[in-house]
Formats: C-alpha cells, structure tokens, sequence
C-alpha cells in the first residue's frame, strides 16, 4: 500500500474487519476517524473524530443487540412534563397560608404516584452501568467468550476514562477560547483502539482457527 495507507496498522485492520462483520454501518466512521488522526490540519478535526468515538460508545452495544442505556435528558423532561398535566388537573386540595409554609402540603394521590416513579427512576438510572462498562459488557458478549468470564475491573476503568476524554470533546464549543486543541488526542484514542481490541480480540484468533479448518475440510476443486 502507499504511503496513505500507513495508518492502517495490523490490529486496525483487525478491527476494520471485525466492523464489517459485527456493526457494518460503523465502518465509515471508524475509518474516517483514523483518517484524521493524520491530518493535523484539518479543520474540526479534534470535534468529528471524537464524536465518532463517542457515539460508538453510545450506540453500538444497541447494535450487537444489547439494549441501550437510558438517558436522563430522553427520560426526565417527559415525566416531568407529565407530572405538570397530573398536578393541573388533580390541583392539591388546599393552598397553604403564609403560616403554613412549613407544614405537610396535600397533593392528590395521581400526583405522588407519578412523584413516586420519577424518584423510583431516578433511582434506576443512578445504579446502572457506565457508558464505559455499557460498552464493555457488549464487546464482550459478541467475542465469543463465556457468559460467566470475568472482566476485570481495570478494563471498565480504562474505556470509562477514555469516554470522558472524548465526549467532552465532542461538540462545537461556545468560544473561541475553549475550542479543544490536538494535544492528547491520537495518545487517547489509540488507547481506546487497544482497550477495544483486547475484548475482541478471540473473535479473530477463532475465525482464523475456523477458516484453516474449513480450508483443510473442503475438498478442492480444479
């Protein structure tokens, strides 16, 4: 290949190819993230390869089949534009007096039920996993290993970390002066190319053991 194409390293090549095959759609992305780690010049470079990362953070677990996270900005604004609807029209059953700042308000039961599931999925959302774990825990599902292996927390560690880089690079900034710079920014993501690797990492070794034994199995033809 020439000179263009030195980037595309062994392992990312792998991982191109793992795309393919596990999350076509994200192939472009991937690719064109690389492509910009070698492009210091480029304008928004930072911004759109961080992007990538994020969101493959954030939606392939969805697309090898793991249900995805909720958010709280997806989840909170509905309910509590809900609870706006309960309590206009179940109003509480008395208004308080200025002495009466400090005492119990009544409100109808329609209203704490609903107040009830807010705290109730509050609750959810705080003892979930990680974006970082999220992540993890699907890469590990679709490599091949067992169910009851056990993933070490310093991998969780690693891809929560690397996530926090990127996504608080992600977005256009509101100025000038808090536009992100380059620094860092190849050293953090080929460490999130190596942490990803290193889950789906079987998924090669077998194919390859897979394909020689198909190779030595199947008659040949002239």
């Amino acid at each position: 290949m020439g000179k263009k194409q030195n980037y595309l390293t062994p392992q990312r090549q792998e991982l191109i190819r793992w795309f393919e095959d596990r999350a076509p759609s994200f192939v472009d992305g991937y690719v064109g993230a690389i492509r910009l780690l070698h492009m210091p010049t480029f304008p928004g470079r930072v911004h759109f390869a961080c992007h990538v990362v994020r969101d493959i953070y954030r939606h392939l677990p969805k697309a090898l089949g793991i249900e995805s996270l909720p958010r709280p900005a997806e989840i909170f604004p509905k309910m509590v534009k809900k609870l706006k609807k309960l309590w206009d029209d179940n109003p509480p059953n008395s208004k308080l007096s200025e002495d009466e700042v400090n005492s119990d308000y009544p409100v109808s039961p329609e209203v704490y039920l609903y107040l009830e599931k807010i705290i109730r999925k509050s609750s959810e959302i705080e003892m979930q996993s990680t974006v970082g774990k999220h992540l993890v825990i699907a890469l590990f599902r679709s490599s091949d290993r067992r169910e009851d292996e056990f993933i070490h927390p310093w991998i969780i560690k690693a891809f929560d970390a690397e996530y926090k880089f990127f996504v608080a690079r992600a977005h256009l900034s509101i100025s000038v002066d808090k536009i992100p710079d380059n620094e860092d920014l190849v050293k953090h993501f080929e460490a999130f190319e190596r942490a990803f690797h290193s889950l789906v990492g079987p998924y090669f070794s077998g194919k390859e053991e897979l394909d020689d034994i198909l190779q030595d199995t199947n008659p040949r033809t002239d």
